[in-house]
Protein backbone atom coordinates (compact mmCIF):
# COMPACT_ATOMS: atom_id res chain seq x y z
CA UNK A 1 0.00 0.00 0.00
CA UNK A 2 1.27 3.44 -0.85
CA UNK A 3 -0.20 6.65 0.73
CA UNK A 4 -1.91 8.94 -1.82
CA UNK A 5 -1.90 8.47 -5.76
CA UNK A 6 1.65 8.40 -6.17
CA UNK A 7 4.75 6.76 -4.27
CA UNK A 8 7.65 9.27 -2.65
CA UNK A 9 10.98 9.29 -3.79
CA UNK A 10 12.20 7.55 -0.59
CA UNK A 11 9.69 4.75 -0.56
CA UNK A 12 10.35 3.99 -4.27
CA UNK A 13 14.03 3.62 -3.65
CA UNK A 14 13.43 1.78 -0.56
CA UNK A 15 11.11 -0.90 -2.40
CA UNK A 16 13.57 -1.00 -5.72
CA UNK A 17 16.77 -1.43 -3.87
CA UNK A 18 15.64 -4.66 -2.29
CA UNK A 19 13.77 -5.89 -5.21
CA UNK A 20 10.72 -6.33 -3.22
CA UNK A 21 7.43 -7.11 -4.48
CA UNK A 22 5.37 -6.44 -1.15
CA UNK A 23 2.16 -5.95 -2.93
CA UNK A 24 1.52 -9.02 -3.70
CA UNK A 25 2.14 -10.70 -0.41
CA UNK A 26 0.19 -8.54 1.11
CA UNK A 27 -2.70 -8.87 -1.69
CA UNK A 28 -2.28 -12.71 -0.95
CA UNK A 29 -2.50 -12.00 2.99
CA UNK A 30 -5.94 -10.23 2.85
CA UNK A 31 -7.47 -12.87 0.29
CA UNK A 32 -6.44 -15.89 2.05
CA UNK A 33 -8.24 -13.90 5.48
CA UNK A 34 -11.28 -13.94 2.82
CA UNK A 35 -10.58 -17.33 1.52
CA UNK A 36 -11.11 -18.94 5.27
CA UNK A 37 -13.77 -17.30 6.81
CA UNK A 38 -15.82 -18.54 3.62
CA UNK A 39 -16.81 -21.72 4.82
CA UNK A 40 -18.30 -19.99 7.64
CA UNK A 41 -22.15 -20.07 8.00
CA UNK A 42 -23.31 -17.04 5.67
CA UNK A 43 -20.43 -14.97 6.68
CA UNK A 44 -20.26 -11.14 5.85
CA UNK A 45 -17.37 -9.69 4.91
CA UNK A 46 -16.48 -5.76 4.50
CA UNK A 47 -12.93 -4.25 3.13
CA UNK A 48 -11.75 -1.16 4.47
CA UNK A 49 -8.74 1.68 3.67
CA UNK A 50 -7.87 5.06 5.00
CA UNK A 51 -7.82 7.65 2.45
CA UNK A 52 -5.01 9.88 2.13
CA UNK A 53 -5.91 12.63 4.26
CA UNK A 54 -4.98 10.04 7.04
CA UNK A 55 -7.99 10.49 8.67
CA UNK A 56 -11.14 9.04 6.82
CA UNK A 57 -12.21 5.55 6.71
CA UNK A 58 -13.95 4.09 4.00
CA UNK A 59 -15.72 0.77 3.89
CA UNK A 60 -16.81 -1.32 1.14
CA UNK A 61 -19.22 -4.77 0.70
CA UNK A 62 -17.99 -5.39 -2.52
CA UNK A 63 -14.20 -6.63 -2.73
CA UNK A 64 -14.12 -5.82 -6.39
CA UNK A 65 -14.67 -2.00 -5.38
CA UNK A 66 -12.53 -2.01 -3.07
CA UNK A 67 -9.66 -3.35 -4.96
CA UNK A 68 -10.35 -0.81 -7.75
CA UNK A 69 -9.96 2.02 -5.51
CA UNK A 70 -7.22 0.27 -3.25
CA UNK A 71 -4.96 0.30 -6.74
CA UNK A 72 -5.41 3.25 -7.29
CA UNK A 73 -5.35 5.11 -3.80
CA UNK A 74 -2.63 2.78 -3.05
CA UNK A 75 -3.53 3.58 1.20
CA UNK A 76 -1.24 2.86 3.72
CA UNK A 77 -3.29 0.86 6.09
CA UNK A 78 -6.21 -1.09 4.94
CA UNK A 79 -8.35 -3.83 6.90
CA UNK A 80 -11.33 -6.91 6.00
CA UNK A 81 -13.86 -7.68 8.42
CA UNK A 82 -15.34 -10.80 9.28
CA UNK A 83 -18.95 -11.15 10.48
CA UNK A 84 -20.84 -14.66 11.53
CA UNK A 85 -24.07 -14.72 13.09
CA UNK A 86 -23.78 -11.07 13.79
CA UNK A 87 -20.79 -11.50 15.33
CA UNK A 88 -17.31 -10.04 14.50
CA UNK A 89 -15.15 -13.23 13.95
CA UNK A 90 -11.95 -12.06 12.46
CA UNK A 91 -10.18 -8.66 11.90
CA UNK A 92 -7.07 -8.26 9.52
CA UNK A 93 -5.30 -5.01 9.71
CA UNK A 94 -2.57 -4.12 7.56
CA UNK A 95 0.01 -0.81 8.02
CA UNK A 96 2.95 0.32 6.05
CA UNK A 97 5.91 2.86 6.91
CA UNK A 98 5.54 5.46 4.41
CA UNK A 99 9.24 4.60 4.41
CA UNK A 100 8.60 1.22 2.30
CA UNK A 101 10.70 -0.13 5.08
CA UNK A 102 7.70 -2.77 6.87
CA UNK A 103 4.72 -4.04 6.74
CA UNK A 104 2.37 -5.47 9.22
CA UNK A 105 -0.75 -7.65 8.75
CA UNK A 106 -2.43 -8.80 11.98
CA UNK A 107 -4.90 -10.77 11.44
CA UNK A 108 -6.94 -11.17 14.60
CA UNK A 109 -9.80 -14.20 15.36
CA UNK A 110 -12.70 -14.56 18.06
CA UNK A 111 -12.14 -17.77 19.55
CA UNK A 112 -14.44 -19.35 22.77
CA UNK A 113 -14.23 -15.68 23.97
CA UNK A 114 -10.23 -15.10 23.38
CA UNK A 115 -8.71 -13.14 20.85
CA UNK A 116 -5.80 -15.06 18.80
CA UNK A 117 -3.91 -12.54 17.22
CA UNK A 118 -1.35 -13.73 14.00
CA UNK A 119 1.31 -11.25 13.49
CA UNK A 120 3.14 -10.66 9.76
CA UNK A 121 6.11 -8.54 10.30
CA UNK A 122 7.68 -7.90 7.01
CA UNK A 123 10.70 -5.84 7.35
CA UNK A 124 12.70 -4.65 3.42
CA UNK A 125 15.72 -3.79 5.08
CA UNK A 126 16.54 -6.86 7.09
CA UNK A 127 14.42 -9.18 4.32
CA UNK A 128 12.81 -11.11 6.72
CA UNK A 129 9.13 -12.14 7.40
CA UNK A 130 8.52 -12.87 10.48
CA UNK A 131 5.41 -14.84 11.85
CA UNK A 132 4.16 -14.30 15.40
CA UNK A 133 1.19 -15.33 17.92
CA UNK A 134 -0.47 -14.02 21.07
CA UNK A 135 -3.51 -14.31 22.83
CA UNK A 136 -5.28 -11.42 24.25
CA UNK A 137 -7.49 -11.94 27.37
CA UNK A 138 -9.83 -9.19 28.08
CA UNK A 139 -7.30 -6.60 28.13
CA UNK A 140 -4.32 -7.94 28.86
CA UNK A 141 -2.16 -9.35 25.85
CA UNK A 142 -0.01 -12.39 26.64
CA UNK A 143 3.96 -12.39 25.17
CA UNK A 144 4.15 -12.89 21.32
CA UNK A 145 5.71 -15.94 20.33
CA UNK A 146 7.54 -16.30 17.43
CA UNK A 147 6.17 -18.78 14.82
CA UNK A 148 8.38 -18.86 11.76
CA UNK A 149 11.61 -16.46 10.09
CA UNK A 150 11.99 -17.04 6.81
CA UNK A 151 13.53 -14.05 4.00
CA UNK A 152 10.43 -12.36 2.18
CA UNK A 153 10.76 -15.01 -0.62
CA UNK A 154 10.26 -17.87 1.62
CA UNK A 155 13.55 -19.27 2.46
CA UNK A 156 14.34 -20.27 6.17
CA UNK A 157 16.56 -17.42 8.17
CA UNK A 158 17.78 -17.10 11.37
CA UNK A 159 16.27 -14.17 13.92
CA UNK A 160 18.42 -11.12 14.29
CA UNK A 161 19.00 -8.29 16.23
CA UNK A 162 15.84 -6.09 15.05
CA UNK A 163 13.50 -3.66 16.12
CA UNK A 164 9.69 -4.68 15.84
CA UNK A 165 7.87 -2.04 13.75
CA UNK A 166 5.62 -0.36 16.89
CA UNK A 167 2.32 -1.17 16.46
CA UNK A 168 0.03 -1.76 18.99
CA UNK A 169 -1.81 -5.05 19.76
CA UNK A 170 -5.50 -4.43 19.58
CA UNK A 171 -7.50 -5.63 22.84
CA UNK A 172 -11.22 -4.39 21.86
CA UNK A 173 -11.61 -4.88 18.11
CA UNK A 174 -14.99 -3.13 18.25
CA UNK A 175 -13.52 0.10 19.98
CA UNK A 176 -11.53 0.62 16.92
CA UNK A 177 -12.54 3.39 14.99
CA UNK A 178 -12.63 1.71 11.75
CA UNK A 179 -14.99 -1.37 12.78
CA UNK A 180 -17.52 1.30 13.83
CA UNK A 181 -17.52 2.87 10.22
CA UNK A 182 -18.60 -1.20 9.56
CA UNK A 183 -21.09 -1.47 12.23
CA UNK A 184 -22.70 2.06 10.98
CA UNK A 185 -22.44 0.37 7.55
CA UNK A 186 -24.16 -2.61 8.36
CA UNK A 187 -27.47 -0.74 9.55
CA UNK A 188 -27.69 1.27 7.32
CA UNK A 189 -27.26 -1.75 4.35
CA UNK A 190 -25.55 0.27 1.79
CA UNK A 191 -22.32 -1.08 -0.58
CA UNK A 192 -19.93 1.93 0.92
CA UNK A 193 -19.62 4.36 3.45
CA UNK A 194 -16.96 6.71 4.10
CA UNK A 195 -16.17 8.79 7.40
CA UNK A 196 -13.53 11.21 8.81
CA UNK A 197 -12.93 9.74 12.22
CA UNK A 198 -8.98 9.41 12.16
CA UNK A 199 -7.34 6.22 13.61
Amino acid sequence: MVLGSSTSPNRANALARHNLKVRPIVTFLLAAAAACTAAQTVPESYSLLLRDDGQTWCAYKSLSEFKSEASALMPTESARITYSSNNLTELTYQIEAESGDWIVVDKYSVLNGEVHLRRANLMAQENLQVIQETVVRGDTVQPFQIVSVTTLDGKKASLQSIDFPAVPVRTNLLAIPFVQVVVEMRSLTVEKLCKRIGK
